[in-house]
């Protein structure tokens, strides 16, 4: 079972600060005869200073128990204030126990004497005070450097989340296939052909214009979805199929902008494309406000080598944004991504 620990910092805290309070201690029970006496120093200096790292355990579980209650923001004076309540209390009750302990039982030749031991109370509520400043000190350092590194992770993530939104709008295989069934329709069927460069330039549209937006709401990336696919189904047929099933309350939750299109030709150019077995790509939520992503493909005989750079990409925002973890699973022609959608659009930088 680990040790409880307030901060990073607490073993460090703990040798710098137990030496001189176990000799102070020493010198309220015996006097300046303390350092003059080897028995003394050995026996006991090693018994309180055994005593004293048992109690520091105790304090430290206290401290990270309060914390816990009562976390950071405006309960930070409260926080410390009870810490050092109940600190002080138990400190009390180590303190009786090592001066009445060492008296009933005669240890070092030791007798009772009040002065020493109030000395020893007051002192010991005074270094609680003083320690208790330094651990909110050091906490509050640590807090404020692991949000400086989160806020640099995030900025790093979002550019590459730019970069590859970038990459998309410029694709030029899609837009050369895009193009190659809008060619054929025109000379079949007009009004498909009219339909069709209607989808492509609500595509466009979107991808050259959500760039700039770290967020948007989930029916917007599934009006886009359903452009994006009929492209796709026009040109590939029964081969493809989309099932959509979000409620109307979880479609004004937000998500990173091109996430359904990441994950939907991640499956797209992995499986391979057959009537028989058509690829099924699925997009619904479950009661506790995850979105459910789903790939069912036919594996390629001879895959085609996809990059998962997207997905790990939107893995690590999600992590980053919402402190949950993003589920995927991927294996026999099953690619599944679970994460949670956001309530409230999030000013990340």
């Amino acid at each position: 079972m680990p040790l409880p620990q307030y901060t990073r910092k607490d073993m460090l805290i703990m040798a710098t600060a137990l030496p001189p309070v176990v000799a102070l201690f020493n010198v309220l029970l015996f006097g300046k005869n303390f350092f003059s006496n080897t028995v003394l120093i050995a026996g006991s200096g090693l018994l309180v200073a055994a005593v004293m790292a048992l109690a520091w355990i105790g304090y430290a579980l206290i401290a990270v128990t309060v914390r816990n209650r009562l976390p950071q923001g405006r309960q930070l004076l409260k926080r410390m204030l009870l810490t050092i309540l109940l600190i002080s209390l138990v400190q009390a009750f180590v303190t009786t126990l090592i001066f009445k302990g060492y008296d009933f039982f005669g240890l070092f030749g030791y007798s009772f004497e009040e002065t020493p031991y109030y000395w020893m109370l007051a002192i010991g509520i005074v270094l609680n005070v003083m320690v208790t400043l330094v651990h909110e000190g050091v906490d509050s350092f640590e807090r404020w450097k692991n949000t400086l590194q989160e806020t640099e992770q995030l900025k790093r993530t979002y550019t590459q989340s730019q970069l590859l939104g970038l990459k998309s709008q410029i694709n030029p295989h899609f837009l050369f296939n895009s193009l190659n069934s809008l060619s054929s329709l025109i000379s079949e069927d007009e009004e498909k052909a009219e339909a069709f460069l209607d989808e492509l330039t609500k595509v466009y549209r979107y991808m050259l214009s959500c760039h700039e937006e770290q967020f948007v709401p989930l029916e917007t990336e599934i009006q886009f979805l359903h452009s994006y696919f009929y492209l796709l189904q026009t040109r590939y047929g029964n081969s493809l199929e989309l099932d959509i099933k979000v409620p109307e309350n979880d479609r004004k939750k937000f998500v990173t902008p091109l996430l359904l299109q990441a994950v939907f030709e991640y499956g797209f150019n992995t499986g391979m494309l057959s009537k028989k077995h058509p690829m099924m790509f699925a997009v619904n939520t479950d009661p506790d406000g995850n979105l459910i992503l789903k790939n069912e493909w036919l594996p390629r005989k001879h895959p085609v080598e996809v990059s998962k750079e997207g997905i790990f990409n939107i893995a690590d925002k999600y992590k980053l944004l919402c402190k949950k973890e993003v589920e995927v699973q991927n294996g026999n022609g099953i690619f599944t991504m679970k994460l949670p959608l956001i309530e409230h659009k999030i000013v990340a930088l």
